[in-house]
């Protein structure tokens, strides 16, 4: 049954509007994959990380992050250069991995943080439970390649200061799980421990030793 507000006229335009919009997305999206088709993927993904890393950016470069971004998505979706991508995140992610690694590695003396009483392991600081925002170094052995050397005072100089001799002084004690000498068996060996208890062979036996003569006496 027709209802009596239909138009046939009307019926035909939307349908002739919706077949003409899905036309119009089929040949965006095609342009879109001939357009990315020929962008190279590896350039893009490192314009999306440098814009990532500005922490105050303009509108234009917001604008322009957010378009890469959506070009980045288009082509993972549709797998364009996906030999290419993959194995370019591949070997990103193996390279993070090994970073991570070598930053978990513990180095003791060797390392720039070693301390004998409060970092004996040299572990790399944890900043992210700071108050305030902290830059670790990373975790690099010893000897550093390069130093950096400070002026000396003036006034020292003034002064004509000298230090005393010796060793300079240590504001710390040392470690002793770390100095303490490993016993080895071989080397200092002991007498077995008999179970059983032997007496002198100048012990001389007592009263007091059994109750067999025992007597007790009492003024009552």
């Amino acid at each position: 049954m027709i209802r009596g507000n239909y138009s046939l006229a009307k019926e035909v335009r939307k349908n002739e509007q919706k077949s003409k919009q899905k036309i119009q997305s089929r040949q965006k999206h095609q342009s879109k994959i001939e357009q990315l088709s020929s962008a190279d993927p590896i350039r893009l993904f490192f314009q999306v990380e440098k814009l990532e890393k500005i922490v105050d950016p303009d509108p234009h470069q917001q604008k322009r992050l957010s378009k890469l971004r959506q070009d980045w998505a288009f082509i993972q979706k549709n797998k364009l250069h996906n030999e290419k991508v993959s194995a370019f995140l591949e070997n990103r992610q193996k390279v993070k991995d090994a970073r991570e690694k070598e930053q978990r590695k513990l180095r003791g003396k060797d390392s720039v943080y070693f301390n004998p009483e409060l970092n004996p392991l040299g572990k790399v600081p944890d900043t992210s439970n700071m108050a305030q925002d902290y830059t670790s170094l990373p975790n690099i052995p010893k000897p550093v390649r390069s130093f950096h050397t400070y002026e000396q005072d003036p006034l020292i100089l003034k002064l004509n200061i000298k230090p005393p001799q010796g060793s300079p002084p240590k504001f710390y004690k040392n470690v002793q799980n770390i100095q303490r000498k490993t016993y080895n068996p071989s080397e200092n060996p002991q007498e077995p421990v008999s179970k059983t208890c032997r007496l002198p062979t100048d012990y001389k036996s007592t009263n007091l030793d059994t109750d067999s003569n025992y007597e007790s006496h009492s003024d009552d």
